[in-house]
């Protein structure tokens, strides 16, 4: 019996990938796409809502790439769904590869190997090249393996994972709007005993371009990453948290990989503006960990 999954598609102003994304997870037989639309303005509501059944297309407000999953998330667990694929806009995946990874992660739940994010091999759109990150970052052992196998994390462009999964580990934290959130819930995923693992017979084509970021905005998102997480695995008050911040941000500007950045100054200026917004945020995250003690499901209301 085929495994039935709900494909999560967060969606803003991307009416150039979603025709071939619906086809590919169409042609493939393993479940229905679920999207929300974030207030595109190129057409793509529009689309969706004549290309998707009614219940299968939501609209909401710009509130986070986590935000937007959560409502897809929560679907699921309503709808009890074997599994959830967390898809992004700007990708499609090869049919019969999602098929085969579909039922492999439910068969291997049923087998006793419980909380596994499985995703394919990541390609570029036309699939002639493997997505950079995916080849040099994430799983650069990719070619030497002709069964699945495990990695430290791959980013969020293709999650599936078992309905069991969602509930023991949850939603994304809201403290994201975007980046970093797959982090933190990687994570969580790892601190309940769960693992990533690449399935190298499924395909993703992701049209992502890479992005100029200068050094300090990609070292404010990682510092803030990790106030985030810290902050959510203790129990200490907004204002304790504070009073270390100082010395959080020392020990990570010491660390033997960022010395260079250390001595060129963008840590100095990551760091900063990653304090600015733990400063500006941290007595919400204070109430919103707070509100999990009473969620059955971490950071979801289904």
């Amino acid at each position: 019996m085929a495994s039935e999954v709900l494909h999560i598609v967060v969606v803003f102003n991307g009416l150039k990938w979603l025709p071939q994304l619906v086809e590919s997870v169409q042609a493939s037989g393993t479940g229905e796409v679920w999207a929300i639309d974030h207030g595109s303005t190129d057409g793509s509501w529009e689309w969706l809502t004549t290309h998707l059944s009614k219940p299968n297309c939501r609209q909401g407000p710009n509130d986070g790439f986590g935000s937007g999953n959560n409502r897809g998330m929560e679907e699921a667990l309503r709808r009890g769904v074997d599994a959830v694929h967390l898809l992004n806009q700007d990708a499609r995946v090869d049919p019969e590869g999602m098929n085969v990874l579909a039922n492999w992660v439910v068969q291997r739940e049923r087998e006793g190997h419980t909380l596994e994010v499985v995703s394919p091999i990541h390609w570029d759109w036309k699939g002639e090249e493997p997505y950079r990150h995916f080849d040099q970052r994430y799983a650069p052992q990719w070619r030497d393996h002709k069964e699945p196998f495990e990695v430290p994390f791959v980013h969020a462009a293709s999650w599936l994972m078992t309905l069991n999964t969602v509930r023991q580990v949850g939603g994304f934290n809201p403290a994201f709007f975007m980046y970093g959130e797959d982090n933190e819930w990687a994570h969580r995923l790892k601190k309940v005993g769960g693992a990533f693992v690449i399935h190298p017979d499924g395909a993703l084509y992701h049209d992502e371009k890479s992005k100029p970021w200068p050094k300090p905005v990609i070292l404010e998102r990682m510092a803030f990453a990790a106030e985030v997480t810290g902050f959510f695995d203790g129990q200490e008050t907004a204002s304790t948290w504070l009073r270390g911040a100082r010395k959080r941000s020392l020990s990570r500007a010491l660390h033997p990989d960022r010395w260079l950045d250390t001595l060129t100054g963008s840590m100095w200026q990551g760091e900063r503006a990653a304090m600015r917004r733990v400063r500006e945020d941290i007595h919400s995250w204070e109430a919103s960990r707070g509100d999990l003690a009473s969620q059955t499901v971490p950071h979801l209301n289904p």
